[in-house]
């Protein structure tokens, strides 16, 4: 039997049927090889006990095969949907035999260095860097990576030369929840937003309300709209002032998860019941919301296959590919939170 150091890439393609140089770009990640061949040879790779010479092949790449994944230091309650994000981002680099750097950046504009990304950048030698929302094209950051052209995606709001954007379809998701609550008899709707200078809060709120003007013909009343921080306790803090400035209200449709659960958590306190009195829908589908009481209704991110995309976006920029949008629908999914009427 050889030796794990005497396997070379030449055995691996001999037992493949493949060439030496697919089975090179394969291991190396190279963009351009189908997925399922890097799956083949890594796996056969594994069976033979090739190990690669690290060294020499930096030589020979000059790439780190290092990327930059910046998450941002929230100071308030929020929903971390990066979380959900991360697994299915970092399995995507590792098919293309990319490691992950974590960097944690204050959210606050006023917070950041000015040059901190591109000193990060050199020092580390990344090939590419993502960026977690909510960071978007105002945060200093996000205009510094433009600027630098480093291969980035963005999961909030940016798009540049160099920057890709991935993100979940907000108008469509917005959309989604008021047409949901529409069907099922409800046309006097409240509006629970997030922070209005977030474009995920306006592109939530433009498709509730172009739901609500197909449905009903008429225009969404401002007036029935409160707008929280994304925290359970800025949902808690406006639901009942809504409801009862506005007694007729039969639903009502949140931004986050977090600020439908504070809502319902409230209602509950006062004797209020969800469904039976109001109807409540949220917006993210992270896993908690089947555990809630009632279990919530929400429009859920398709997690997995936005991590997926965003790889193979940063991939085909770091391959001299152009920056451009992706939009992944989410879907809509009906618990106990709501009742027709």
């Amino acid at each position: 039997m050889n030796n794990h150091l005497d396997i070379t890439i030449q055995h691996i393609a001999d037992r493949l049927g493949l060439s030496v140089s697919t089975v090179s770009r394969a291991l190396n990640g190279s963009y351009g090889v189908h997925p399922r061949t890097i799956a083949r040879v890594q796996e056969a790779a594994a069976e033979l006990g090739y190990v690669p010479n690290l060294g020499a092949k930096q030589l020979v790449t000059r790439r780190s095969n290092l990327i930059g994944v910046f998450m941002p230091e929230l100071d308030s309650e929020s929903n971390r949907g990066f979380d959900d994000i991360f697994a299915a981002l970092r399995k995507g680099l590792r098919l293309y035999q990319k490691e992950i750097l974590i960097f944690s950046v204050p959210f606050g504009e006023e917070e950041y260095r000015p040059g901190s990304l591109s000193e990060w950048v050199r020092m580390r030698s990344l090939e590419g860097c993502v960026f977690m929302q909510p960071f978007g094209k105002g945060h200093p950051l996000i205009r510094e990576a433009i600027k630098l052209q480093v291969p980035s995606v963005n999961m909030g709001s940016a798009v540049g030369p160099r920057c890709s954007l991935a993100v979940s379809d907000n108008y469509e998701g917005g959309r989604m929840a008021g047409s949901y609550l529409l069907e099922l008899g409800h046309e006097k709707l409240g509006y629970i937003n997030g922070p209005e200078h977030l474009s995920i809060c306006e592109d939530r709120y433009r498709g509730f309300c172009a739901a609500f003007r197909n449905g009903t013909g008429t225009e969404h009343d401002p007036a029935l709209k409160r707008t929280g921080d994304f925290s359970g306790a800025s949902g808690a803090g406006v639901i009942l002032e809504l409801m009862e400035s506005y007694p007729e209200l039969t639903a009502v449709c949140c931004a986050n998860d977090m600020m439908a659960m504070g809502a319902i958590m409230e209602l509950a306190r006062h004797g209020i019941s969800v469904p039976e009195d109001l109807s409540l829908v949220g917006y993210d589908g992270t896993y908690f919301t089947a555990y809630t009481n009632p279990p919530l209704s929400t429009i859920r991110h398709r997690f997995e296959q936005i991590g997926i995309r965003a790889a193979e976006l940063l991939l085909e920029l770091i391959n001299g590919g152009a920056g451009r949008t992706l939009k992944v629908m989410p879907e809509l999914v009906r618990r106990d939170s709501v009742r027709s009427i």
